[in-house]
C-alpha cells in the first residue's frame, strides 16, 4: 500500500506538478502542467455553464452575469487570503494563483454580460440599475488594468489600496444593479456573509495577538546590515534586520510569516500589513522576539530604512503559513539566492534542533547559497554561527557561491563542512552528486523565483519541492 502510494505520488509530482510548460518570462511568470490543466478545466466549466443549453444572446448574457457573481464570491476572501490558506492548509502561492484566475474569469464574464446588454438592450436608460451596472463594469476594468504584472510592480502600494477600494465599489454597484428577486441576489448575499465572517474572525485574532492587558504593544527595531563597515566591499543590496518584541507569544515554527504594520510610516503604507517571513526567533523569560530579514525596495520597506535604530510601535497579524516537515526525509537540499536565504534559516534551526533531540530522521543537510558579493554572507552570519555550533552530529554542509569569479575557493573548519567557491554555480551537478549519495528519501527546497502576486517581500513564502522515490 505504502509503496504503491509512493509510486503514484512520485509519478504525479514528476510529470504534472514540477515540469514547467512555459518558460519564465518577465512580467508574465511561468506555469506547470498541473496549473495549466486545472486552469483549463476551470475556464471550460465557466464557458459550458454560459453556453449550454443553447440559448439566445440575451439568455447567455444573463447566465454570464450570474456566473460572474458566483465567481466573485471567493474573491471577497481576498483580503483574508492568508487566513484562508491557513484554514484550508494550502500554500499562499496556490491561493494567489487561484485568486488571479478567478478574478480574470469574473471580469471576462462581466464584460460579456455588458457587451450583450448593450447589443440587445437598445438605447441606454439612465436608471439606477443601468448606472450601477456601468460603475461595476468600470471598476472591474480598472482592477484588470492595475492587476497586470507590470502595473503591479510599478505601482505596488497604490495597487494594494486601489484594489480594495475598487472591489468594494464593485460589490456595492452589483448590489444596486441586480433585481432583488433574482437568484444572483442570493449568491451575492452569501458572499457578503462569508466576507463578514472571515473579517470578524481575522480581527478577533488580530486583537488577541496585539492587545494584552498590562503589556506594551509590539515594538520593532530596524538594524541595517548592508555597508556597515564590516568589510571593505560595497553591498549592492540594502538589507535590514527587524527585531520585533511580541506582546502575546506563540510557538514559532519554520515556514511561518507575519503581516507587519507600523503606523508611524504613514497612513497608507504603515497601517497596511506587509508580509514577511520569520527568519529567526528567541524566547526567554522576558517574552518572544521574532526577527525579519528585509530587503529595502520601495514604499513600506524604503520608508522603514529611514527609521533605523529607533523603537517603533508595531502591530503583528499572524502567524500564517504552512510548515513543511523536512524531518521526514533522510537528505535535505536547500537552494537559495540572495535574500531567499531568509526562508531557509528557520528550517535549518528546526532540523538541527530535531536531530539533537532525536525527533527527525534527517542525516544529511546541504545548503547552497548564491550571492552577488561575499560581504552579503554577513546578513545571516550570527545565526549560521549558532546553527553550526549546535550541529553536534555534523549533518549540515554549507556551500557558498558569491559571484566574484577569479578568487580562490576556501574551506573552513576541520571537517570541511563550510565551503566557499567563486566559480560559476552548477546546481545540476551538485544535485546529481547528492542524489547518487543520498541517505533515504531526498527533498529539495528552493526559494520562489518571483514574489507572489499580491505580497511583495520575496521571502514571504518558501516553496518546497519534494520527490519521494518509490520504495
Amino acid at each position: 500500500m505504502t509503496s504503491g502510494w509512493h509510486s503514484t505520488s512520485f509519478f504525479i509530482l514528476k510529470h504534472f506538478v514540477y515540469p514547467h510548460l512555459l518558460p519564465k518570462v518577465p512580467f508574465l511568470g511561468t506555469a506547470t502542467r498541473f496549473q495549466i490543466i486545472a486552469t483549463t478545466l476551470y475556464l471550460t466549466a465557466n464557458v459550458l455553464f454560459v453556453a449550454l443549453p443553447k440559448a439566445s444572446w440575451t439568455e447567455a448574457g444573463a447566465r454570464a452575469a450570474t456566473m460572474s457573481i458566483i465567481n466573485f464570491i471567493p474573491l471577497l476572501c481576498g483580503p483574508r487570503i492568508s487566513l484562508l490558506t491557513k484554514v484550508l492548509g494550502i500554500s499562499l502561492q496556490s491561493s494567489l494563483g487561484s485568486h488571479r484566475w478567478i478574478g480574470r474569469a469574473t471580469i471576462a464574464l462581466a464584460m460579456l454580460h455588458m457587451v450583450v446588454s448593450l447589443k440587445e438592450g437598445g438605447r441606454f436608460a439612465w436608471t439606477s440599475s443601468s448606472v450601477s451596472g456601468v460603475v461595476a463594469s468600470s471598476a472591474l476594468g480598472f482592477i484588470f488594468i492595475l492587476s497586470i504584472r507590470f502595473m503591479r510592480s510599478l505601482l505596488y502600494e497604490s495597487f494594494l489600496n486601489s484594489h480594495i477600494i475598487l472591489a468594494v465599489a464593485t460589490l456595492v454597484a452589483i448590489w444596486y444593479h441586480i433585481p432583488e428577486k433574482k437568484a444572483a441576489t442570493l449568491f451575492l448575499q452569501f458572499g457578503i456573509c462569508l466576507w463578514v465572517a472571515m473579517s470578524t474572525i481575522h480581527w478577533c485574532l488580530f486583537v488577541f495577538r496585539n492587545f494584552v492587558f498590562g503589556r506594551a504593544f509590539a515594538t520593532a527595531v530596524v538594524k541595517p546590515l548592508s555597508n556597515q563597515g564590516m568589510t571593505s566591499e560595497i553591498d549592492p543590496e540594502e538589507v535590514m534586520q527587524v527585531d520585533i518584541t511580541i506582546p502575546r507569544p506563540w510557538r514559532v515554527r519554520a515556514g511561518q510569516h507575519i503581516f507587519l504594520s507600523i503606523p508611524k510610516l504613514g497612513i497608507l503604507r504603515g497601517l497596511r500589513g506587509h508580509p514577511f517571513v520569520i527568519t529567526w526567533w528567541d524566547r526567554d523569560i522576558t517574552g518572544l522576539t521574532v526577527t525579519l530579514l528585509i530587503k529595502s525596495r520601495t514604499g513600506f520597506t524604503r520608508e522603514l530604512r529611514r527609521h533605523v535604530n529607533k523603537p517603533l510601535r508595531a502591530f503583528v497579524d499572524g502567524p500564517f503559513g504552512i510548515r513543511h516537515n523536512f524531518g521526514d526525509y533522510g537528505t535535505v537540499v536547500m537552494v537559495a539566492t540572495g535574500i531567499g536565504i531568509a526562508g531557509h534559516i528557520p528550517y535549518l534551526k528546526e532540523l538541527i534542533s530535531g536531530y539533537n533531540s532525536c525527533e527527525i530522521i534527517t542525516r544529511r543537510i546541504l545548503l547552497i547559497w548564491k550571492t552577488q558579493r561575499e560581504c552579503q554572507h554577513q546578513w545571516v552570519k550570527q545565526w549560521m554561527d549558532q546553527i553550526l555550533q549546535f550541529d553536534t552530529g555534523l549533518i549540515l554542509e554549507i556551500s557558498l557561491h558569491p559571484q566574484e569569479y577569479g578568487k580562490k575557493g576556501l574551506a573552513y573548519g576541520t571537517h570541511d563542512k563550510l565551503n566557499k567557491s567563486f566559480a560559476p554555480l552548477d546546481v545540476e551537478w551538485l544535485l546529481q552528486k547528492e542524489l547518487s549519495a543520498r541517505r533515504g528519501r531526498i527533498i529539495v527546497s528552493r526559494k520562489p523565483p518571483a514574489p507572489p502576486a499580491t505580497s511583495r517581500p520575496p521571502a514571504s513564502v518558501l516553496i518546497s519541492k519534494y520527490a519521494p522515490r518509490p520504495q
